[in-house]
């Protein structure tokens, strides 16, 4: 197993004492009897009896809420999580339940269908931490399980969303849901339609020779254009004794974008080059999933099927011209197939203090890829048979798994899980290949509770990370004038994570988190060089990465009530040997610094909230064999303001960087790759996007 290290321990004594020191702060330090609220007042913080709180629908009245996504963002302290990108149920998982169950959709986000639920409908929610959370959903050290009445009346909801762009464009969106009875079983069919993309970058960008002077510069011009449209349809009910849930989704989107920069020469009026492209895509994805369950020999047995697929057709076309020259442009087009099927046969069973949960999982995931790079004039390209690319990935995968949620005593409770992966990962093609694999995962994870609003937390788990069928073939970003090979030696790779946190809670809605991580990776994946002086994905033996989490939501009712200030600050350190320089470097591509908080103010008597927010980061940098790229730290902010004073409406009009904001790019390029540290050229780039402003309306019916 993987310990914290003392390098990390050190770097979260600030945190941890600056929590610690609020268990010292009269405001805080509450005895157990102030913290823990009397059952009687509805909208305190509930009690914690056997690791649940259970929240009333009255703990939501000073917000009015109209669905059930209203009340959960609304917890204290939680924050929901739809789970990791994988393939397969089991490390897919997100923190939110709907009547003890997960739900089976992937293609779909738990905010997006908890929106499709009437906030009258919901009986309670439940918030579960330590054992009771790891019974319910194991892994989760803190789950949410929104109970829903057994007499649902059928009620729909619809929201409609003007959004408007400094350029005078606007982005409609249209959301709307309905359930009702059918045959005793819960419906709900939804549509969701949106211009999701009027995006316009303008700014300039130039060419920088070793010395720093600018050999080249001029203006650009980015223009970005996305829509799509998803319908939706779910199910619920019981036949006999056995509960059956079924849902499925279709959805077709589009991508579109143009971009030139004119290029000049030092103190020329007239350029000397001109660069344009465009980008072109769509998506078809469907998905069918739904789970049957029943009690069977005295344990809950659960059998989960789910089956889904991508279509994706792109291009991506550029060409770097000098004036007075004939035209010659590079294009990519790529047409691929992902599909994926899953079956998971779960078992639990209460003993004692123990909850024992156990079962396995079958899935079958596929990518079938076709890739060409052409040239030509823009108009006529010829493609040489060296240029085209095709290949099938497929992946049988098989998991077996046993846990135990136990309950030690009222104070601490341990969850313990084993699981056992078998894979099979086969390419065809010119580099086809036929791999297995086999993965321990064990997970163990503790809470301790001492006192009444404060909870520590250890977990330390082997993940298993989940490879992109697309690092399998060839890709290219032709604006860039980039190409990665496709690399059928790949491994995934492996993380072991350790984790210490503390939570300290007060009040109705006061808490604040820390945490502190460490993950070593084995088989870390990033950018190689390969034998053709190509590049592609690949493994490196040994990485890691450490840091710390802060959350926080702290009412200022001290200074005027209905006032707060909620938000979170992640900071990431990495190392990795460079397989070009074999230095030292942090990992590519990762923001190490991410902050964001929100200030809001509630006047329930007017049914009124307004608020502002603020976001820091996506300071990062990509690393080539022969070019690193450095994006500067975004900074964006807004403020909004919602009224629900109309019976069955709610009105919120925002802004978001209403000065815009302006994007920073620095490209270097080396020759002949980084290890001599001679730069070949800089090229600098800058732009900019205009603000927003919006106005959503929200009603049920």
């Amino acid at each position: 197993m993987v310990l914290i290290s003392y390098r990390a321990l050190a770097f979260a004594i600030a945190p941890l004492a600056f929590v610690g020191s609020i268990g010292l702060a009269p405001a805080l330090a509450q005895t157990a009897e102030t913290v823990s609220p009397a059952t009687s007042v509805t909208n305190a913080l509930p009690n914690l009896i056997d690791g649940k709180r259970t929240f009333q629908p009255a703990y939501f009245n000073d917000i009015t809420p109209q669905t059930a996504a209203d009340m959960v963002v609304r917890i204290p302290g939680f924050n929901i999580e739809d789970g990791e990108s994988v393939r397969g149920f089991g490390g897919a998982a997100g923190n939110v339940l709907i009547d003890g169950s997960r739900p089976t959709s992937k293609n779909e986000s738990l905010f997006a269908i908890l929106s499709r639920i009437p906030a009258g409908n919901v009986e309670k929610i439940e918030l579960l931490e330590g054992a009771a959370a790891g019974a319910l959903a194991p892994g989760k050290s803190l789950i949410v399980n929104v109970i829903r009445k057994a007499n649902n009346k059928a009620s729909g909801k619809w929201e409609v969303q003007t959004t408007g762009v400094g350029s005078g464009r606007i982005k409609p969106k249209l959301d709307t849901s309905y359930t009702s009875k059918l045959g005793g079983f819960n419906v709900t069919t939804g549509l969701h339609a949106e211009i999701e993309n009027v995006e316009d970058f303008i700014g300039y960008e130039g060419v920088l020779s070793p010395s720093g002077v600018f050999t080249e510069r001029g203006p650009n011009d980015d223009r970005r254009r996305s829509k799509y449209a998803q319908a939706t349809f779910a199910m619920d009910g019981k036949i006999g004794d056995t509960k059956l849930n079924a849902n499925a989704s279709y959805m077709e989107g589009n991508f579109t974008r143009d971009w030139v920069h004119v290029a000049f020469r030092p103190n020329a009026t007239v350029p000397f080059r001109v660069d344009e492209g465009k980008e072109e895509g769509t998506t078809k994805r469907w998905e069918i999933g739904g789970d049957l369950e029943r009690d069977v020999a005295g344990w809950t047995g659960k059998l989960a099927l789910l089956a889904k697929a991508t279509e994706d057709e792109n291009l991506d076309l550029a060409g770097f011209n000098p004036v007075g020259q004939t035209k010659n442009f590079g294009r990519f087009v790529a047409d691929s197939t992902n599909e994926e099927r899953v079956a998971r046969l779960t078992f639990k069973r209460k003993f004692g203090a123990h909850q024992i949960e156990t079962g396995g999982e079958l899935a079958y995931n596929s990518l079938d890829f076709v890739g060409q790079y052409a040239e030509g004039d823009g108009t006529i390209f010829v493609v040489r048979p060296s240029d085209i690319s095709s290949t099938e990935v497929s992946e049988n995968r098989k998991e077996a798994f046993v846990s135990d949620s136990w309950t030690l005593s009222p104070k601490l409770t341990l969850e313990s899980t084993l699981t056992g992966e078998w894979s099979t990962i086969e390419q065809t093609g010119a580099s086809g290949k036929k791999r297995s694999f086999f993965y321990p995962k064990p997970r163990i994870k503790a809470a301790w509770k001492p006192h009444d609003g404060w909870t520590y937390r250890v977990e330390v788990e082997r993940v298993v990370g989940q490879l992109d069928f697309g690092a399998f073939a060839d890709s290219a970003s032709v604006g860039d004038n980039n190409q990665n090979s496709g690399n059928p030696e790949l491994r995934p790779e492996q993380v072991w994570s350790s984790l210490i946190g503390v939570e300290r809670r007060w009040g109705k809605r006061g808490v604040i988190n820390v945490s502190l991580v460490q993950e070593k990776f084995e088989d870390q994946l990033t950018l190689v060089p390969t034998r053709n002086g190509g590049v592609a994905l690949g493994n490196v033996p040994e990485a890691e990465r450490w840091g710390y989490n802060i959350s926080w939501a702290i009412p200022l009712t001290a200074l005027l009530a209905g006032l707060e200030i909620e938000g979170n600050y992640r900071w990431r350190d990495s190392e990795l040997a460079d397989p070009i320089t074999n230095q030292t470097r942090p990992f590519s591509g990762w923001n190490g610094k991410n902050f964001n908080t929100n200030i809001t103010y509630e006047i329930p008597k007017k049914k009124l909230r307004m608020g502002a927010w603020y976001w820091r980061g996506n300071n990062n940098r990509e690393y080539r064999p022969n070019q690193t790229f450095l994006w500067d730290t975004i900074q964006n902010w807004g403020a909004w303001v919602e009224t629900k004073a109309y019976k069955n409406l709610s009105l919120e009009f925002g802004v978001e960087d209403p000065n815009g904001t302006t994007f920073n790019r620095l490209r270097t390029d080396f020759t002949p790759d980084r290890r001599s540290g001679v730069v070949r050229q800089t090229q600098y780039r800058e732009r900019s996007k205009d603000g927003v402003w919006y106005l959503l309306v929200k009603g049920t019916f």
